[in-house]
């Protein structure tokens, strides 16, 4: 997938008769991945090119000052977009500029003089455009002028609930990931590059990946049976989301501030059966099941036989999956 930043860029490549929507996407969920299935199907049977058109932050970032805590960051979107069948990626910095922008301008001057779209295809209650004038009459309106067709997906609903990324997040943060993974279609994950850690979790046997997760949700503090996927290929392991209090000796996290949590909590990843190295790489890590709250022990050899026992819980959890297929 190619991966544009800006409308030079973009104006300057060479689209096969695009198909095109525009969205924040957060994570991606069912109702999004209808849009770009929608996208990515027309554009195969066209032979052309599926373009998204997406942006670095969040809007609300600059019209109210305060954006909402991602799900899915920019890279984790544009790895799940590639994983779709999406050809390429716009991706718009959200200024003052681009906020002031009337939704004619924006729809002529992104879609027709940049992509060259064929067809524009929107969320059910996708706007664009100064005050979210924009919406599938003004999209209709000037494509006709500039000569390409307006599509609209239908809403989808979960329940008598609408689907939303900040359902979602809702449900990630309060630990409803059964919930969460029905709206978004797949396990709740994250993306995080791995950075150095203090070694603790090597000298006790059990090596961890640290991630830095660039702040998206995360669940609750506790410990997962988790899956991982990095460099094309991927492990079962355990992942521990919180402030290690048999480590600090300070006391375990109950997840209710996420501003303290962003700031104080490490997520790290014990891979089963892995002795590589993945300083510097990005590793998606899909929470399969909650094993337990993370507490504090009285030393390190309680806390390494804890972590052999989620392992063997975990393994049984595993099976319990594969007898049941």
């Amino acid at each position: 997938m190619k991966v544009f930043r800006d409308l030079a860029a973009a104006a300057a490549a060479s689209f096969r008769r695009p198909v095109v929507t525009l969205g924040v996407f957060d994570g991606v969920h069912v109702g999004h991945r209808l849009v770009i299935d929608h996208v990515v199907s027309l554009a195969r049977e066209r032979a052309g090119d599926a373009v998204v058109v997406t942006f670095g932050r969040h809007p609300r970032a600059v019209i109210e000052n305060r954006a909402p805590k991602l799900i899915t960051s920019l890279d984790h979107r544009l790895r799940i977009f590639e994983s779709l069948g999406v050809t390429a990626t716009l991706v718009l910095e959200f200024d003052e500029a681009l906020r002031a922008m009337p939704a004619r301008t924006f729809a002529q001057s992104v879609f027709h003089d940049t992509l060259g779209a064929e067809v524009v295809i929107l969320g059910y209650n996708n706007r664009f455009g100064e005050g979210g004038e924009g919406d599938i009459d003004v999209l209709t309106e000037v494509g006709k002028a500039a000569g390409f067709e307006a599509r609209q997906v239908d809403e989808i609903r979960l329940g008598a609930q609408p689907m939303s990324s900040t359902e979602i997040r809702r449900a990630i943060l309060g630990g409803d990931l059964d919930r969460a993974a029905l709206m978004l279609g797949r396990p709740v994950s994250v993306l995080g590059t791995v950075e150095e850690g203090d070694g603790i979790g090597r000298t006790l046997g059990f090596p961890t990946a640290n991630l830095d997760l660039h702040h998206e949700v995360r669940p609750p503090p506790g410990v997962y049976g988790c899956e991982a996927l990095f460099g094309g290929g991927g492990r079962f392991g355990l992942v521990n989301i919180g402030v290690r209090p048999t480590v600090t000796s300070g006391p375990a996290s109950d997840g209710s501030d996420w501003e303290a949590r962003d700031a104080t909590e490490r997520v790290e990843v014990h891979l089963l059966d892995f002795t590589g190295d993945l300083y510097g790489q990005q590793v998606e890590v899909f929470f399969l099941t909650r094993l337990r709250d993370e507490r504090r022990f009285d030393g390190l050899d309680d806390l390494r036989d804890q972590i052999q026992r989620d392992r063997e819980a975990f393994f049984a959890w595993l099976d319990g999956v594969r007898r049941r297929r």
